[in-house]
């Protein structure tokens, strides 16, 4: 699903968002088909080739998005995270973990990180509802 990353015109921003996904992707220690199908995305939705993609080894948290200054990217970075982590519908300690310290990183707020979080699971249920709908034989007529 297509939403902000075209808004990421730096190369340095995409790749640090890339780096930033496969380590909340792997934060519960598994990275599931939906999962990668999102890493898949953001490559296309980037321009980005797959072969041209090098995720170097772990780095922390910190050291990929700790020098983050633009307001806009910052929330991009995280709407976007937040909603790879509620694509599987398990948000485990680990990704709570992981949301938490990215929401200190990034200077937000409780109230921020809320209205995000709220965003996304309304979100997540218009995606269900959507499909629902596409899959149902018996859609009502408007």
């Amino acid at each position: 699903m297509e939403l902000f990353l075209h808004f990421l015109q730096e190369t340095e921003y995409k790749l640090a968002f890339l780096e930033l996904a496969h380590l909340v992707a792997n934060a519960d220690g598994f990275v599931n088909r939906k999962e990668q199908g999102y890493l898949r995305s953001y490559m296309d939705e980037m321009d980005i080739p797959r072969e041209a993609v090098d995720i170097p080894a772990p780095r922390e948290l910190a050291d990929i998005i700790g020098g983050i200054k633009d307001e806009q990217v910052k929330n991009i970075f995280f709407a976007e995270m937040l909603l790879l982590i509620f694509a599987d519908g398990d948000y485990n300690d680990d990704e709570k973990q992981l949301v938490q310290d990215m929401k200190r990183l990034l200077g937000f707020s409780d109230e921020t990180y809320e209205a995000f979080k709220s965003w996304v699971v309304r979100m997540d249920k218009l995606r269900i509802e959507g499909m629902k709908l596409i899959l149902s034989s018996h859609v009502p007529s408007l």
